[in-house]
């Protein structure tokens, strides 16, 4: 279950669309898990901004910090239910042309945030 190995939303860096680039690399910082989950008001995943996202933004635009997420992020970003198994998560993360590193686990149906799944914790001693 990838609930059982995912980080919980609260120890993730989480944000919303309206807030600067600024304000979330800081938070980003702060809980260097290599993305955060851009949420709704009401928690439900809008989309995700990852490390690759401020690399290829600042290599591209130079000056990032005052950019708003939303136009910075992955809109709807694959997301993984915590009904699926590792396995399944594991293969949503690395049978893809661009593989992808982390993984938000939402709510089935509301599609609300419940933690973020990243690839090294799959593979920590215990879980693989």
């Amino acid at each position: 279950n990838p609930l059982e190995v995912s980080l919980p939303r609260l120890s993730s860096a989480c944000a919303q669309a309206d807030e600067t680039l600024r304000e979330v690399v800081i938070r980003m910082t702060q809980s260097p898990l290599g993305a955060a989950c851009v949420l709704s008001c009401e928690g439900v995943l809008e989309g995700i901004l990852t490390d690759g996202d401020v690399r290829r933004i600042l290599a591209e635009e130079g000056d990032l910090l005052a950019r708003k997420v939303g136009a910075c992020m992955t809109e709807s970003p694959v997301a993984v239910v915590p009904r699926l198994s590792l396995g399944e998560a594991v293969r949503m993360m690395e049978d893809r042309d661009s593989q992808i590193s982390v993984l938000p686990v939402v709510e089935e149906g509301s599609k609300k945030c419940l933690g973020l799944l990243r690839l090294h914790d799959v593979y920590q001693p215990g879980f693989s």
